[in-house]
């Protein structure tokens, strides 16, 4: 893994007004800017890359990360200005980086956040990651939980533990599905998020693994999901060695996982095996696992 360069910074807001692929929620919040997650495999296909502000990073994708030593009290101010206007507080977080990046041990922003939110609820918020470091803060998101509606979701893109010709997980496949586990247990409302979809080995048993640790599961695919028109945005970036995610899934001998037909199926085979309430697909899955956004 290539090296992180880290900055601090005070951040100038931490609620951000939402629309497109997150129209049902009224805002994102991110606690950092980039993600040092980004040379892994979950960054190699991470929709956020493509935006127009990683664009305009120094390093990159991955090999930066600002971090928003004020959040938790931007978090209070933005708070009190939606609620004078008398307005819907539901938050995705995070949109564009990962709450639960390594640093999050260090600088504990989301902790932070999370004390605020505790204090100061929102009506609805999701907090999607890709890492098992979520359970660092299960006592707090049980008292969040008591507040608001509050869902966890954690990205799972693959049933297998290495991908030929691809990068390394930043996290395992067990240990994200063990902490999916560890939350339900505790009582929280858990979502596997397959997003975006890569091969699977078993389609089936990767279905029961995750409806045994999981509330509910979210299917999504980069022609569908990364935010354009037939998932252009991933057909064109490099993702490795200047090989891009489509490619590099056919050369995997895999190429039938670049269609929506075979997303289609995976889709119906969930269906099958957790029942059609259980299975969220792209944008309308993320709202509708949020609680009838």
């Amino acid at each position: 893994m290539l090296p992180v360069t880290v900055t601090e910074y005070e951040a100038k807001s931490i609620l951000t007004p939402t629309g497109g692929f997150l129209t049902g929620f009224s805002h994102t919040l991110n606690p950092y800017v980039g993600c040092s997650l980004g040379r892994s495999l979950c960054g190699m296909a991470c929709y956020a890359a493509e935006m127009r502000f990683a664009s305009r990073e120094a390093a990159p994708w991955g090999q930066s990360l600002m971090v928003k030593l004020n959040a938790a009290s931007l978090y209070r101010r933005d708070y009190a200005r939606v609620r004078r206007k008398g307005e819907w507080l539901s938050i995705f977080m995070s949109s564009v980086t990962d709450p639960y990046v390594p640093q999050e041990r260090r600088y504990r922003i989301t902790r932070g956040i999370l004390e605020a939110m505790v204090e100061l609820p929102p009506d609805t918020v999701v907090i999607q990651t890709h890492t098992p470091n979520v359970l660092w803060d299960i006592e707090m998101l049980s008292r969040l939980h008591e507040r608001c509606r509050l869902t966890i979701q954690i990205s799972i893109e693959t049933d297998q533990e290495a991908l030929p010709g691809f990068p390394r997980h930043a996290y395992s496949v067990s240990a994200r599905l063990d902490a999916l586990r560890a939350l339900t247990k505790a009582g929280l409302n858990t979502v596997g998020v397959v997003s975006p979809m890569l091969p699977l080995a078993e389609p089936t048993s990767f279905a029961e693994r995750l409806g045994a640790v999981a509330s509910s599961v979210i299917l999504d695919h980069y022609l569908i999901g990364d935010g354009s028109l037939n998932g252009s945005r991933t057909r064109r970036r490099k993702a490795v060695r200047d090989l891009t995610i489509p490619a590099m899934i056919a050369a995997a001998d895999s190429d039938d996982w670049n269609t929506m037909e075979k997303f289609d199926q995976i889709v119906d085979t969930f269906r099958t095996v957790l029942g059609n309430e259980r299975v969220g697909v792209s944008a309308e899955g993320f709202c509708a696992m949020a609680g009838g956004i």
